[in-house]
């Protein structure tokens, strides 16, 4: 087994080791579970988590890439991720809500914009990147990959953008993030 795929089974079938702690207190509270058990809750339990979660159990699906992709990246790469895409496609130039990005990638950004043209696709009240990523890495994976933030952080995903345009916007902002 390589190492991708053995990560890809770890991440899929053991969301407690990497889910926000939210989501563990969550569980602790919901089956009377003293908050100190927080390690060793899971054991047993793991359908239990995964209900209490919102989800579905079953076996991996081969790696999703997108996913890997996603995973590979630092927690700080990740958040990067998230400013870049917010700045690309949920903010027109000199908003002044937008998201700050180093003034090394304004000019990037803005290039991309212009090239994917977000505010011809994207529904205008879209306002979290996650929902980008979301549709980008698909449903069955994003029921997992939403543990990554707190429970009521990110609202249900919107699956209606088209691929071809959330496969550039993602694969450009990781090339960025991930190029030094």
């Amino acid at each position: 087994m390589h190492a991708t795929e053995a990560r890809w089974i770890q991440w899929w079938c053991a969301p407690w080791e990497w889910a926000h702690p939210a989501w563990k207190t969550r569980f602790l509270a919901l089956n009377g579970l003293p908050e100190d058990d927080r390690i060793d809750a899971p054991h047993g339990r793991h359908n239990a988590f995964l209900h209490s979660a919102h989800v579905e159990p079953g076996q991996p699906p081969a790696p999703v890439d997108a996913v890997l992709q996603w995973l590979a990246l630092t927690a700080d790469q990740q958040q990067q991720a998230l400013h870049l895409a917010a700045r690309i496609c949920l903010t027109s130039v000199g908003d002044a809500n937008a998201p700050s990005v180093a003034s090394a990638h304004e000019g990037w950004c803005r290039a991309v914009a212009k090239a994917l043209r977000p505010g011809a696709w994207l529904d205008p009240t879209l306002d979290d990147p996650r929902l980008l990523l979301a549709a980008w890495v698909g449903e069955h994976c994003w029921s997992r990959l939403r543990l990554s933030w707190p429970p009521h952080a990110v609202q249900p995903a919107t699956t209606n953008m088209p691929s071809n345009k959330l496969q550039t916007l993602w694969q450009s902002v990781l090339w960025r993030v991930m190029t030094p």
